[in-house]
């Protein structure tokens, strides 16, 4: 009776894992559209951050990826270029797009994915300001253009050759940047 037990407690548990399966499957494959539209929406936004004055992006692909992007003028003159950089972090990759002027300065960079320690790590993303609670509660906080994240802007109008000077790890930048704030 106990082998009988067994064999029908398999078949179940086979019979679920089968089923659960196949409808992950399915739900993989409708998603799966919409998936791709949002990463393509996601890439777009940033290359439009990286470069917002470049009136359209061209990809330049080799082996059937995208290697990198001309950023465009509205006369389709090559204003610059736009790629992603994959990075190994402390914990995690850390993926950023990054726009490069045509005199090998940084235009613009942006962090789009990091999973690194929190309070430390993933400070590269918070936007500063010193504006305070009260200031927004009492009206008297400027609207303004909305805010970057402190970390990447201060690679705007560096040269990509001067990058390695400029910072040689975050927690040893943060505790001057912080000591100074």
């Amino acid at each position: 009776m106990q082998k009988n037990s067994y064999l029908k407690f398999g078949l179940t548990l086979l019979a679920i894992c089968l089923a659960s399966s196949a409808l992950l499957s399915v739900i993989y494959n409708l998603t799966r559209p919409k998936i791709l539209a949002q990463q393509r929406h996601e890439e777009e936004a940033s290359l439009k951050e990286v470069y917002p004055d470049a009136a359209s992006f061209e990809p330049v692909e080799e082996g059937g990826q995208v290697v990198y992007y001309r950023a465009l003028d509205g006369d389709k003159k090559i204003r610059g270029y736009a790629f992603k950089a994959v990075k190994r972090g402390y914990a995690s990759d850390i993926v950023t797009m990054v726009g490069l002027n045509l005199d090998g300065t940084i235009n613009r960079v942006k962090i789009l994915s990091q999973n690194e320690t929190p309070g430390l790590g993933t400070r590269v993303t918070e936007v500063l300001s010193k504006e305070t609670l009260w200031d927004v509660v009492l009206r008297k906080a400027r609207v303004k253009e909305v805010a970057r994240p402190w970390f990447p802007v201060r690679f705007d109008g560096v040269r990509a050759s001067e990058l390695k000077a400029k910072v040689s790890a975050i927690t040893t930048f943060l505790k001057s940047t912080m000591a100074n704030r």
